[in-house]
C-alpha cells in the first residue's frame, strides 16, 4: 500500500507519517507534498493508493487537488484532514466521491478506521477489476483461437488491455494431469516478460503472449526450453510471431499443430511445427485453391479442392478455413456464414468455396460500379445530387448502395460529395471572379447560410474569413 501525505504543516505531516509508518508493517511506501500543487504532481508521479489530503492548503486547496487528481487516476482513496468541521466541505467531498473525513487533530482510532475502512474498499475493487478481466482475457483468446474475425470491441479490449502490443504468439502445453490455473500463471510468469494470456482445460495449456516489443524464432525457443523444464513432463508447442491480432490466429493453429507433432514423435519435447514433403504439397495446392478463388473462379476453385481432397487431413482443413478467412479479411470482405465446425462433408466444403468465389466476383463487380459511381459524382457533384437519385442512377436501393459505398471509399456519399464541394469552394475563393452567394448556387447549395456553416465546419473558418486570410497574404 502507498500513502501520499498532502499537507501544508511540516509538524503535522511528519506526525502523521511517524504515525502511519509506526501502525501499518504493510506500506509500500510513503511520500509527501506541501501544497495542492505539489500534491497533483506527487499523485502523477507515485500513484498512491491512498492520499491524505488537507482542505486548506496554500495555492490549489484539497478539494480543486482532488478533482484534477480524479480526472487521470480516478481510483485513488482520499481521506480528507481538516482543522474546519464545515458542512459545505463534507458536501463537496461527497461529490468527488470522499466518504472519509478526518477533524484535526484526528484521533489515533479514527484515522487507523479510516485506513481499515478504504482498504476494504481498495481490496473488494482489486477483487472486481481481477473477475473483470478474468472474463474479458477468457473472451478475448477466445475469439483469437476460433477464428473469429477482430471487432470493434476487440480492439477496443486490446487498446484497453494491452496498449503496447507490438507482436504475438501461441504456444500450447499438452500435460497428463490436470492443470491448475493460478500454479499455471506462476510458473509462465517466471519465464514470460511479456503480458500473457491463459487458458487451460483438459490437461491443456494455451497460452496467448502479447509483446511490446518484436520477437523472434531463438528468443521464443529459450523461452520454451525454460518453461518446458518448469512444466516437467510435458510437450510444448510453439507458433510463429506475427504483429497483427488477425494473424494470431494462424500462430494458435501452427502451434497446436507443433503439440499434436510432438506427442506422435516424442522425439523433442518443444519446438515450431515441422513442415514435411507433403506438406509442401498441400500447401501448393492451398495457393492455387486461393488464387483461383481471389478471382472469382468458383468452378476452379472446386475442382482444385476435389481432385486434391485426400491430401487433408480435418488440421489441414481447418488451416485451409484459416486461409481463406485471412485472404477475405485482407480484401475487408466478410466470409459466408458458416462456422468451420459446420463444414463437416465434401459438399458443405464445396459450397463454402462456391459461396466465397462469389462474394469475391461481386467484390469486383461492385469496384467496377464504384469507379462509374465516382466518374457521375465528378461531372455532376454540383448539380445538388442525392444519394437517393445516384442509387436510382446504378440500379440499387439507397440502403444497399450506401453501405457499398462507405465499404469502397472510406466515407458515407453525403461526406463523399461535401468533401468535393468545399475544395471546389475554396478554389472558387481563390480566384476571386464570384461572390459568395455565386459560389454557393454554383456547387448546388440553396441556401447560402447553410453553405457558409458547411464550409466553416470544414475549415474552422466561414467563406469570407477565408477569403480575407488568403488576401492578406
Amino acid at each position: 500500500m502507498k500513502i501520499l501525505i498532502a499537507e501544508d504543516e511540516l509538524l503535522e505531516r511528519k506526525a502523521m507519517r511517524k504515525f502511519l509508518e509506526d501502525n501499518f508493517n504493510e506500506l509500500e511506501e510513503i511520500s509527501e507534498a506541501a501544497n495542492g500543487r505539489e500534491a497533483i504532481e506527487q499523485a502523477a508521479i507515485f500513484e498512491p493508493d491512498i492520499i491524505f489530503m488537507d482542505i486548506k492548503m496554500p495555492g490549489i486547496n484539497g478539494l480543486e487537488a482532488i478533482e484534477k487528481i480524479q480526472n487521470t487516476l480516478p481510483s485513488i482513496k482520499f481521506i480528507l484532514v481538516s482543522a474546519y468541521d464545515s458542512f459545505d466541505f463534507a458536501k463537496q467531498a461527497m461529490h468527488y466521491g470522499v466518504k472519509e473525513y478526518i477533524l484535526k487533530p484526528g484521533k489515533k482510532t479514527e484515522i487507523v478506521a479510516s485506513i481499515l475502512r478504504v482498504k476494504k474498499e481498495l481490496a473488494y475493487e482489486a477483487k472486481e477489476m481481477a473477475e473483470k478481466r478474468s472474463l474479458i482475457e477468457e473472451r478475448f483468446i477466445s475469439k483469437l483461437m476460433q477464428h473469429q474475425s477482430f471487432d470493434k470491441e476487440g480492439y477496443h479490449l486490446l487498446k484497453e488491455y494491452f496498449p503496447t502490443f507490438q507482436c504475438g504468439y501461441f504456444l500450447v502445453l499438452q500435460q497428463g494431469d490436470p492443470v491448475d490455473e493460478a500454479d499455471v500463471r506462476t510458473k509462465l510468469d517466471k519465464h514470460i516478460e511479456h503480458p500473457f494470456i491463459v487458458n487451460p482445460a483438459d490437461g491443456r495449456v494455451t497460452c496467448c503472449v502479447l509483446a511490446s516489443s518484436a520477437l523472434n524464432k531463438s528468443e521464443i525457443l529459450m523461452q520454451a526450453r525454460k518453461i518446458q523444464l518448469e512444466f516437467g513432463d510435458c510437450f510444448l508447442g510453439l507458433g510463429y510471431a506475427y504483429s497483427t491480432m488477425e494473424s494470431l490466429s494462424k500462430s494458435y493453429h501452427e502451434a497446436l499443430t507443433a503439440m499434436y507433432q510432438l506427442t506422435r514423435q516424442h522425439n523433442r519435447k518443444y519446438g515450431f511445427v515441422e513442415v514435411t514433403e507433403e506438406k509442401d504439397n498441400r500447401m501448393d495446392v492451398i495457393v492455387q485453391l486461393l488464387d483461383e478463388m481471389e478471382k472469382g473462379n468458383e468452378h476452379e476453385s472446386a475442382r482444385c479442392f476435389t481432385e486434391n481432397r485426400e491430401l487433408f487431413s480435418p488440421d489441414d482443413l481447418e488451416e485451409l478455413y484459416f486461409n481463406v478467412k485471412q485472404l477475405m479479411e485482407e480484401h475487408h470482405l466478410s466470409l459466408p456464414d458458416s462456422s468451420i465446425t459446420e463444414l463437416k462433408s465434401d459438399e458443405s466444403w464445396q459450397q463454402f468455396i462456391t459461396l466465397c468465389c462469389l462474394t469475391f466476383q461481386e467484390y469486383y463487380q461492385s469496384n467496377q460500379l464504384m469507379e462509374k459511381v465516382k466518374d457521375y459524382i465528378d461531372e455532376h457533384y454540383k448539380d445538388g445530387i442525392t444519394l437517393e437519385e445516384m442509387a436510382e442512377h446504378v440500379g440499387l436501393s439507397p440502403n444497399y448502395f450506401s453501405n457499398v459505398f462507405k465499404k469502397a471509399f472510406g466515407n458515407t456519399f453525403v461526406e463523399y460529395v461535401t468533401e468535393k464541394r468545399m475544395k471546389e469552394a475554396k478554389y472558387l475563393l481563390m480566384e476571386n471572379d464570384y461572390s459568395l452567394k455565386e459560389i454557393c448556387y454554383m456547387l448546388g447549395y440553396h441556401d447560402p447560410n447553410y453553405f457558409s456553416r458547411v464550409f466553416k465546419k470544414h475549415y474552422s473558418m466561414s467563406p469570407k474569413k477565408y477569403q480575407q486570410e488568403i488576401f492578406k497574404k
